[in-house]
């Protein structure tokens, strides 16, 4: 009984993280990857695998509310959910760390 409540955890676990939400518009802890921390939110855009997000506030050279990043949302080889833009697909592709992900589970917009 115990095994079976525990494949039931685990396997949950990962349809959690494996989802892309429905579509809609969410807030997203925006996180720098260098520092690794998060240091304030901002808007996300999601419509099927679409992705669009917006500056926070605070970002040097970018207004408030502009568009930041946005393209198709991939799988990495380290099953993250990478911004695949036309910018910086062949990056994301070749890096062992992706230019920008998105953890669906926490909220967390990631970026270097």
């Amino acid at each position: 009984m115990k095994a079976l409540l525990f494949c039931f955890f685990i396997s949950s676990f990962f349809l959690c993280n494996s989802q892309i939400p429905k579509s809609g518009t969410y807030i997203y802890s925006y996180c720098d990857i260098e520092y690794n921390k998060c240091t304030t939110k901002c808007k996300v855009v999601i419509k099927g695998n679409k992705i669009w997000i917006y500056a926070p506030a605070g970002l040097t050279g970018i207004k408030e509310g502009a568009l930041f990043d946005s393209g198709t949302l991939v799988k990495d080889k380290l099953n993250k959910w990478v911004v695949q833009s036309p910018i910086n697909k062949k990056e994301s592709k070749n890096l062992n760390q992706p230019v920008s992900w998105v953890d669906f589970k926490r909220k967390k917009y990631w970026t270097f």
